[in-house]
């Protein structure tokens, strides 16, 4: 009987241990989930990261009114970008009469656009569409500004579209004397940076790049 008596003290005891170590197993377990959830924010982000720049530049090189097409010039601004180690894609500020237009080709948003030098010229789409434009865009891929020759085909209203004047030397295939095409001024900020009088197309014009 003293046995029995002791054996069942004996598992009251072992027992009672157990609770107790199990007791404070779930005291430690709710200590480090308290201190995990101390260290939760419990406001969530409501930053954005900011919208990268996008640049544009003014070709160093010029081109007759037969600059190939828009493709062609599309093609021109992105291997100008890359040989100067220029990030991105890049398109021409061109249009034609064929559906080819910054408004409709470019891609838009918030982010600035800024030349090479690091200058915005716009602070977004919006902005670079609306008339006017914060700088000039007299700074080509290289970082310089060209000395000579500010005039630069278009075909294209400040708003993107194709230029009122239609002139555009026939889609930019045609370097005749008697056939225009639509230019800007890399020195101007009005709507002549995008909108100035029709040249003729056989003469030297540079093209705006933008990167994508």
């Amino acid at each position: 009987m003293l046995q029995e008596a002791g054996g069942r003290r004996q598992e009251r005891g072992d027992a009672g241990g157990l609770r107790r170590h199990r007791h404070h197993a779930w005291l430690a377990l709710s200590v480090v989930l308290t201190a995990g959830a101390c260290d939760e924010s419990s406001v969530a982000p409501t930053e954005t990261a900011p919208s990268a720049n996008r640049v544009v530049f003014v070709s160093s090189m010029t081109f007759t009114g037969a600059i190939g097409g828009v493709s062609a010039a599309d093609q021109a601004c992105a291997d100008l970008a890359t040989a100067v180690g220029l990030a991105g894609s890049y398109r021409a500020w061109l249009s034609d009469a064929a559906g080819r237009l910054p408004a409709s080709g470019f891609t838009r948003g918030d982010a600035p656009f800024v030349m090479t030098s690091g200058v915005r010229v716009a602070d977004h789409w919006a902005d670079l569409t609306d008339g006017t434009i914060n700088n000039p865009i007299v700074i080509d891929e290289r970082g310089t500004q060209p000395d000579s020759l500010p005039v630069v085909w278009t075909g294209t209203d400040p708003s993107g579209q194709p230029a009122a004047s239609g002139a555009n030397c026939r889609g930019w295939t045609d370097a005749a004397s008697d056939v225009n095409g639509q230019v800007g001024v890399f020195d101007a900020i009005g709507t002549g940076w995008t909108a100035a009088p029709p040249v003729a197309c056989d003469q030297p014009g540079r093209i705006y790049c933008f990167q994508q």
